[in-house]
């Protein structure tokens, strides 16, 4: 395979995990380094000075007398990343930092923080093993995009893992399986968030019919335990998947089936069909894609769980490809609570930045990032913009 097909399918597969993660770790993860792709050992040290104004720093729902507090905060971003690249086996680590101080409300300067690493190895010819791991510890809960979960000013922490493999059993037949273990711990002084942790796994047998379409059968469980174990669920998933190669550069793939909930607090069941859908379509400068998903999730942000709706949309260019760029994302999320007293919930995230190479090591880039949410009830409607712009320098490095 040739360096640009690689490079192709690559992206390709980026984005399938950012638009087709399972709804039971709902933690969207976008892509916050820049990979150039250095055969052999390389690292890339990285920092980045800039400012932004935002204009509801303490996520709150303001009425007609008590406006939003704006405020302006100047950031810096020390950034580095660990990679290897061969024919067998391509691994990355990185770690981003943010220190955040503001120019009026100094009791939000804080330090943000963000972890990455992940492995994908052929071990043979037909096996191929993945793992990946995330951390992320910021100050507000509009940055963690976990499903039914409050905008808030509060401290949150995730951590999502992930382990398996790829296996080709014929020359048409493929098998894939994957553990996930989700963890989300919050500040909780004067808030109702309550954590937990989710697992689970998931089992994919597929076929291939043609050079273009594939269709087959998963199967999921997961296991919720949430709000310091007082909330346990499990949640079962069983149906069939189909992926069809539209053209060169456009695949579009879709699953359907029934989902199934216990809830041994409620001392209840469901069963309802669940439908996701994905459309992907890359060239050599960019790749674009959206999805849609509806399904039983668990509910992070009140110890429950409740029936979600989902709308992603991505954009991607990547940098060491062009001199300018753009990187995007939207999301919309409905969670609609299983239990009638918890909160119903419309969520929207944007995020973009728009960016120009002033050379190999140097960068200006300009963001804007928009959340929005309303819980359905009087004065329940948060907005939240941040505008900023910044100076980006990184240079990777090949270890001999």
């Amino acid at each position: 395979m040739s360096h640009t097909s690689r490079r192709r399918v690559l992206q390709a597969a980026a984005l399938v995990l950012a638009l087709g993660a399972p709804a039971s770790a709902q933690q969207q993860q976008e892509t916050e380094f820049a990979s150039w792709r250095v055969p052999g050992w390389s690292f890339t040290p990285g920092l980045s000075i800039g400012a932004v104004r935002d204009n509801n720093v303490a996520l709150a729902a303001p009425g007609e007398t008590a406006p939003a507090d704006a405020d302006t905060l100047f950031g810096i971003e020390p950034f580095g990343s660990l990679e290897f690249f061969s024919t067998r086996t391509e691994f990355s680590g990185g770690y981003r930092g943010y220190l955040r101080r503001y120019m009026e409300i100094e009791e939000l300067n804080g330090f943000d923080q963000r972890l990455h690493v992940q492995l994908r190895h052929h071990a043979t010819r037909r096996l191929t093993i993945f793992v990946r791991d995330n951390y992320l510890d910021v100050p507000t809960t509009d940055e963690v995009q976990l499903n039914g979960l409050p905008f808030l000013r509060t401290g949150s922490r995730t951590n999502s893992f992930v382990a398996g493999f790829e296996s080709r059993l014929t020359k048409f037949t493929d098998l894939s399986s994957r553990y996930e273990h989700t963890w989300v711990d919050f500040d909780n002084e004067g808030t109702v968030l309550t954590g937990g942790f989710v697992n689970g796994v998931q089992t994919d047998l597929t076929r291939r019919f043609s050079a273009r379409t594939s269709a087959g059968v998963e199967y999921s469980v997961r296991f919720a335990d949430l709000n310091e174990g007082t909330r346990s669920m499990r949640f079962h998933d069983v149906g069939g998947v189909f992926t069809h190669a539209l053209g060169a550069h456009t695949t579009f793939s879709a699953a359907a089936g029934l989902s199934h909930l216990t809830d041994d607090f409620q001392d209840e069941t469901r069963t309802a069909p669940y439908f996701r859908a994905g459309l992907m379509h890359h060239l050599e400068t960019a790749t674009v894609g959206a999805s849609y998903e509806r399904s039983f999730v668990p509910s992070f942000g009140f110890g429950g769980s409740n029936e979600s709706q989902e709308l992603r949309a991505v954009v991607h260019m990547p940098i060491p490809t062009n001199r300018a760029y753009v990187q995007g994302s939207v999301a919309w999320r409905r969670s609609i609570p299983l239990i009638a007293t918890d909160l119903e919930l419309d969520s929207i995230v944007t995020r973009a930045t728009v960016g120009y190479a002033l050379a190999r090591w140097l960068r200006l880039e300009g963001s804007h990032a928009f959340t929005r949410q309303d819980s359905k009830v009087t004065g329940g409607e948060i907005n939240r913009h941040r505008i900023g712009a910044q100076i980006v320098i990184s240079q990777p490095m090949r270890i001999q």
